[in-house]
């Protein structure tokens, strides 16, 4: 009886390594559809990464709205309302994206990441499948958001697509923060030191950037870290896409830094769910 569980983890490991695309493609979508249902069935959950950035956007606007600000949107003068929005969009994508740390640790440390484990399943099935599932909240919050935003009087020059491109922007940028949570929620091991820690990194990235102000404008130590904030990056293109202003550059590096993010702590964060006891 003691050899069972060994065997069938061995078992898991040799089906694991020759797992073709398409059935790690479906585990990921089980997985997805698992979270979702999950979801559906405690809409409470749903309050923090829906109902708290609505909150957000409609204080900093309210407060901050009509201050004049310059220099914005490639160069662009208007009321820091245009400024201020796509960067509290962006703000919010960073500060949800560590409940899927957080939720994958949860599972990590109950029977349940155990026999996920134990399945002849594709190793990052769960990761991939959480992250699924994570980008659809990501994608409601930013229409939500773009819809409020609206009505407060922001406008996006391209329309519908305009708005589509910039709710894609906001789930590439998210999901890449998500990896990085989840292979730091895993590496920390613990879902209470996870939960006061992972938000750290997300509150630096929000405000070390150019999404309340403009870089030159912040701190003298803070500006060669805002440059290179990934942050800084995602809501210049949503600055872009929203006015027509060049897009090249910031959609360059946005890009860089959602490959880089999704990529490296992508296959650390699969290795070390499957590792993990």
């Amino acid at each position: 009886m003691t050899a069972a569980v060994p065997y069938r983890a061995a078992l898991s490991r040799t089906a694991l390594s020759r797992t073709p695309p398409y059935q790690a493609v479906r585990d990921s979508a089980l997985i997805a559809g698992r979270t979702l249902r999950v979801l559906r069935k405690n809409p409470g959950r749903m309050i923090y990464p829906l109902v708290q950035p609505l909150v957000l956007l409609v204080m900093f606007v309210s407060v901050f709205g009509n201050l004049a600000i310059t220099g914005h949107a490639g160069g662009a003068s208007g009321t820091y309302r245009e400024f201020l929005i796509p960067g509290i969009i962006m703000e919010n994508a960073a500060l949800t994206a560590p409940t899927t740390g957080l939720a994958l640790l949860r599972d990590a440390s109950s029977g349940l990441a155990d026999r996920f484990r134990s399945l002849p399943m594709a190793r990052a099935a769960v990761l991939a499948g959480r992250l699924a599932a994570d980008a659809l909240v990501f994608a409601v919050q930013a229409a939500l958001l773009l819809a409020v935003a609206a009505l407060l009087g922001f406008h996006v020059r391209g329309g519908l697509a305009g708005q589509a491109a910039i709710t894609a922007v906001t789930v590439a940028f998210a999901v890449g923060v998500a990896v990085l949570s989840a292979w730091l929620a895993l590496l920390i091991n613990d879902p209470e030191t996870a939960e006061r820690v992972l938000f750290f990194p997300a509150i630096a990235l929000a405000f070390v950037s150019s999404a309340f102000a403009p870089v030159a404008d912040l701190a003298g130590w803070m500006q060669p870290v805002a440059r290179v904030n990934p942050v800084t990056a995602a809501a210049a293109v949503t600055r872009s896409l929203a006015s027509g202003g060049p897009l090249a550059a910031p959609l360059l590096a946005l890009g860089c830094w959602t490959v880089a993010l999704i990529a490296v702590p992508g296959f650390l964060a699969a290795r070390r769910w499957q590792s993990a006891r």
